[in-house]
């Protein structure tokens, strides 16, 4: 007797867990714009994130005026970490292809600190307001909600996606020469230009993963962008560099 009232709390929980495990997924974001802007509106309560960016492909150059020529961007990377609370980041960048450069920016409590490896091994500070940088992440974020408003916007809805040990929606925005004059007229001089941008958002947290840009035009080259995102609201610390190495 007694054993078989042991065995029934057991014998329930088993059955819950087997219930649970059939039981339906959650429904998901069907509409590519709504996933789109929740994956922006996640942002505004971001208070540190991690990127990394890296380039591929070539693009067609005359920078003597003596005729084209090609610059292979492969390799090309960006590497940051940016405190969305305090609009601070530490940056860095290789690009191979122009001798091997490299550089370092920092932004720290409205001060920036900049060297590379063409100018040597000091950096140099500055006001941020004199270097152009945004100061406020948030209004970045409305300018991306802006930029989805606009009528050339037409986001496609992919199949999910694994993103590390997550599971994403995949969203696509087509881009053709007509969309980009639209968006910004006069700049865009080639008569075959386009832009692919592919978008992954977790499911769970509505959080963009990463971004796949695609572009190119024949007198252009092509180019693939692609950025990460990782270790949200991780601690993170930003200092400057040692007053040594600040001329």
């Amino acid at each position: 007797m007694h054993r078989r009232t042991f065995a029934l709390p057991g014998l329930l929980m088993a059955l819950a867990v087997a219930l649970g495990a059939c039981a339906p997924a959650s429904p998901g974001i069907e509409d590519p714009s709504e996933i789109l802007a929740k994956a922006i509106e996640s942002l505004e309560d971001v208070k540190t994130v991690h990127l990394e960016a890296g380039v591929e492909g070539k693009i067609s150059l005359d920078l003597t005026g003596t005729g084209g020529g090609e610059l292979t961007l492969g390799g090309t990377k960006l590497t940051a970490d940016v405190d969305m609370a305090n609009s601070n980041l530490a940056a860095k960048l290789e690009v191979p292809a122009m001798l091997g450069m490299t550089a370092e920016v920092i932004v720290l409590d409205g001060e920036t600190f900049t060297r590379t490896s063409l100018s040597g091994n000091l950096f140099t500070r500055s006001p941020l307001t004199d270097v152009g940088l945004p100061v406020d992440p948030l209004a970045t974020v409305g300018q991306l909600k802006d930029f989805l408003d606009r009528p050339e916007i037409s986001p496609e809805k992919l199949g999910d996606e694994s993103c590390g040990s997550e599971t994403c929606y995949q969203v696509k925005i087509d881009l053709s020469t007509a969309d980009l004059m639209g968006i910004a007229p006069g700049a865009v001089p080639f008569s075959d230009a386009q832009v692919i941008l592919t978008v992954l958002v977790e499911r769970d947290s509505l959080r963009p993963a990463s971004f796949v840009v695609q572009a190119g035009a024949t007198e252009l080259g092509e180019l693939t962008i692609t950025l990460s995102l990782s270790k949200w609201d991780e601690s993170l610390s930003i200092s400057a560099p040692p007053a040594d190495q600040i001329q």
